[in-house]
C-alpha cells in the first residue's frame, strides 16, 4: 500500500509538471517499460499493476503507453519509441536492473525523466539528473543479508571464526549486493572466504553446489535470479551441503513461486527484502503478525 501510494503521488505529481507543456483538453501520456514475457514476466507484471492501480487511486487523466521490453536492447529502443514516436515527458520500469542500466541511460541522454520503481542495482541513480528512485537500493539489500547474519544468526552460533560465501550472478544486479555484502561483512568481523559468480544465462548447479561444499561456509549469502535460485538450491540441497544458514535477496527468495517450486525444500531460506504482501500469517505467533505488520506498513 505504501508503494501504491508513492506511485499515485509521483503520477500527480507528474501530472502537474508536465501540465504547463501539455494542453489542458489532451491526456497525459506517460510511457512504461517492463519485462511482460520471459523470465522476469512475474515480477514486471506485478509492478506494472501496482502503477496502474496508482493511477486509479490518483484520479489523473493519464494514459499508459506500455512497452514489454526483456533485453537491454530492447529496452534502449522502447525509450526511443516512447520519446519520440509518443512524445511522453517520462517514463517508468522496469523492474529489472540490466533492463534499467540501458533504459535510464538513454532517457538520460534525451533529458527524458525516468522513474524507476524496481530496480535496486546501485548504478542506475548515480551521476544522473533526469533519473529517480524510491525503492531500496541493492547494495542496502546486500547489507540487509550481512546485518542479519550478525546480529540475529550468530549470537546463538557460537562461531569463533564465522565463514560465509557470496554466490551471485555476474551482472549490474549482483555485482551492487554482492558489493555492499562484502564491504560490510568485513567491518562487521564475517570472514567471504569465496565469491562465486555466475552468468545467469549459462550456468551449472552442480558446480556450483560442489564448490560451495568445498568451501566449508557457515552462510550462504545468495544473489540469484527465480530459475537459478530454484536451481541452485535445488543443487544445494541434492549434494547435502551443511549450511548454518542461507540468505537470499529480492529476485528469487522472497518471491511465493521460490517456496512454490520447491515445496519443504525452502523453509527457513531466509529473504534479506520486505515480506510479499499476502504472505500467510497462519503460524506466526502474535509477535510475528505485529512485525509483520510494521515490515509492511
Amino acid at each position: 500500500m505504501t508503494r501504491r501510494l508513492a506511485l499515485a503521488a509521483l503520477i500527480l505529481l507528474l501530472a502537474a509538471a508536465c501540465s504547463e507543456s501539455t494542453p489542458s483538453s489532451h491526456q497525459l501520456v506517460l510511457g512504461a517499460i517492463y519485462p511482460l514475457s520471459g523470465p522476469q514476466a512475474q515480477g514486471g507484471k506485478r509492478e506494472l499493476a501496482g502503477v496502474q492501480a496508482a493511477l486509479r487511486v490518483s484520479g489523473a487523466d493519464v494514459r499508459l503507453q506500455v512497452i514489454d521490453a526483456t533485453t537491454p536492447e530492447q529496452a534502449i529502443v522502447a525509450v526511443d519509441r516512447l520519446v519520440h514516436d509518443y512524445h511522453v515527458p517520462a517514463i517508468l520500469g522496469t523492474y529489472g536492473s540490466t533492463l534499467s542500466a540501458a533504459a535510464s541511460a538513454r532517457a538520460e541522454e534525451l533529458k527524458t525523466v525516468y522513474w524507476e520503481t524496481g530496480a535496486v542495482a546501485d548504478p542506475i541513480t548515480v551521476h544522473r539528473h533526469y533519473v529517480f528512485r524510491t525503492v531500496a537500493t541493492g547494495s542496502a539489500l546486500g547489507r540487509m543479508a550481512v546485518t542479519f547474519s550478525h546480529d540475529v544468526l550468530l549470537p546463538g552460533s557460537h562461531l569463533a571464526s564465522p565463514r560465509a560465501v557470496i554466490v551471485r550472478v555476474d551482472d549490474i544486479y549482483g555485482r551492487s549486493v554482492g558489493g555492499g555484502e562484502q564491504e560490510l561483512a568485513q567491518s562487521m568481523g564475517i570472514n567471504v572466504v569465496d565469491v562465486i559468480e555466475y552468468s545467469p544465462n549459462v550456468y551449472d548447479a552442480n558446480v556450483i553446489a560442489a564448490r560451495l561444499a568445498q568451501d566449508r561456509p557457515d552462510f550462504l549469502w545468495d544473489v540469484s535470479y527465480l530459475d537459478d535460485g530454484v536451481a541452485i538450491w535445488n543443487a544445494i540441497l541434492n549434494s547435502h551441503v551443511t549450511l548454518k544458514a542461507a540468505i537470499g535477496t529480492s529476485s528469487a527468495f522472497c518471491m511465493p513461486e521460490f517456496s512454490w517450486r520447491l515445496g519443504a525444500g525452502s523453509v527457513g531460506v531466509y529473504a534479506a527484502d520486505k515480506p510479499d504482501a499476502d504472505i500467510s500469517q497462519a503460524a506466526l505467533s502474535q509477535s510475528g503478525r505485529a512485525l509483520l505488520a510494521r515490515a509492511q506498513a
